[in-house]
């Protein structure tokens, strides 16, 4: 196998890993979690903070959660049992690093099948973008206590999520691996009981060394197939449970702050065309609006208080986006006195538009003249049951709603099925494509 990294970068990496590095502290800890979720930089900077993250969590857990005396002592050894193997495998990685950095450094190493080989053994793995040293014969086997308590019906909402995105199987039992200390936490409250637990690796890269903790949920069977789980999602989704979906946000959920006023829940997916509306090559948004994140907040329950004191970042930035204002509350709030307007006046004013962004969408669209007029339609529109969005288009003010909404109402989904035929018929060859599209992922619609 070719190696695909320079020597040069790979020297880098390990003497980034290597680097002497003081004691982490609690808060500059919690501030990585808050930001991305990982904790990275040289190595014995980067275990001390995953065991300070993981005595805080459980030291918060159990004072947040009501659990009997049996219940604390079993969390309490959880967390001695992970700090434990957090110690035992620092201790290999260290040496595992110096090893293999000493061998890069006097040129005294060997290739073999895509593997980097020191003189005493020691070995290293590295794809384009990621170098990896496995951490061997560290592992551990402790009980999660039930501290969601959960009927069985929830719970099994929150595990489906997981399953869709970033749980695997194991030989019939769940999987998790993860770089992210919180998710350590969020998963096994999700799989209560026995979990066996051990340090997969340390992966290396520009930003300084990652841990890979890996667990198999020992007391649960996996119930179901990778793609039988997103599709359950899904149909929740459209059924107003969007506990799945929570989930499976936390595990392969996009959080990009730049663009949070935009409401998008977009998941990483291998076919992002089978699941939602596809903006990249392997992302796709699920759902979008206001109302989402909204209900997404709501539907955590005690998981919310959970994945709060883990300082999730992809739970704060649901919480940012509920407390954000859409374009048309800000707008509402400039117009003093709106007046009222004929809901089906409003619907019959509509028109349709494809949008060829991110795969094609059809959207439908009021004009109006003045701020005033704009908030009386969007209002009406809001009686239907609809979130409209609202933009500033020259001297008009655009008030539009999606292909959600669209769907919904009787008279603007016939209205919308003719002018997709007429597009269909008489369209440009790109009109005829993105009609093609919004078909192709919305079967039911002309159901």
């Amino acid at each position: 196998m070719e190696w695909k990294i320079s020597f040069d970068e790979v020297r880098y990496r390990l003497e980034l890993a290597l680097k002497p590095a003081g004691p982490p502290v609690l808060d500059e800890v919690l501030a990585a979690v808050e930001k991305n979720g990982r904790l990275h930089g040289p190595v014995d900077w980067v275990f001390s903070a995953w065991r300070l993250y993981v005595e805080y969590a459980a030291q918060e857990i159990a004072e947040t959660f009501q659990l009997t005396e049996e219940e604390r002592r079993t969390l309490l050894n959880f967390r001695d049992a992970v700090k434990t193997l957090l110690t035992e495998a620092q201790r290999q990685a260290r040496e595992k690093l110096a090893a293999l950095y000493k061998a890069v450094a006097e040129g005294n190493y060997r290739l073999e099948g895509g593997k980097l080989f020191a003189p005493d053994g020691t070995w290293m793995y590295a794809t384009k973008n990621v170098m990896r040293v496995p951490i061997r014969r560290v592992s551990a086997s402790a009980r999660f206590p039930d501290v969601l308590k959960l009927p069985r019906q929830r719970l099994e909402m929150i595990q489906m999520g997981w399953r869709a995105s970033d749980e695997g199987n194991e030989r019939g039992r769940p999987f998790m691996a993860t770089t992210q200390p919180w998710q350590v936490f969020a998963w096994a409250a999700a799989r209560p009981g026995e979990i066996y637990i051990f340090p997969a690796s340390v992966n290396l890269t520009r930003q300084g060394v990652s841990v890979t903790l890996s667990m198999v949920a020992r007391s649960w069977r996996q119930q179901w197939r990778k793609e039988e789980a997103i599709s359950v999602v899904l149909t929740c989704l459209r059924q107003g449970e969007l506990a799945p979906l929570l989930t499976m946000w936390l595990g392969d959920g996009k959080a990009r702050w730049g663009r949070i006023g935009r409401f998008e829940i977009a998941v990483a997916a291998k076919e992002p065309w089978k699941i939602g509306r596809a903006t990249g090559d392997y992302e796709a948004v699920v759902a979008k609006g206001h109302d989402v994140f909204m209900r997404l907040a709501e539907a955590a329950g005690p998981y919310g208080m959970l994945l709060d004191l883990l300082k999730c970042h992809k739970w704060n930035y649901i919480k940012e986006a509920v407390a954000r204002k859409r374009s048309v509350d800000i707008l509402r709030e400039a117009v003093k006195n709106p007046r009222s307007e004929d809901p089906d006046r409003v619907l019959a004013s509509m028109k349709f538009s494809l949008v060829s962004g991110n795969g094609g969408t059809l959207i439908a669209a009021y004009y109006a003249n003045t701020a005033e007029e704009a908030v009386a339609a969007a209002n009406a529109l809001e009686t239907l049951g609809m979130r409209p969005n609202v933009v500033k288009s020259n001297r008009k003010y655009m008030i539009y709603v999606g292909l959600g909404d669209i769907k919904k109402n009787k008279q603007l989904r016939e209205a919308a099925m003719r002018s997709l035929m007429e597009k269909m018929r008489s369209g440009t060859p790109r009109e005829r494509e993105i009609v093609r599209r919004i078909i192709e992922r919305n079967p039911d619609f002309f159901q």
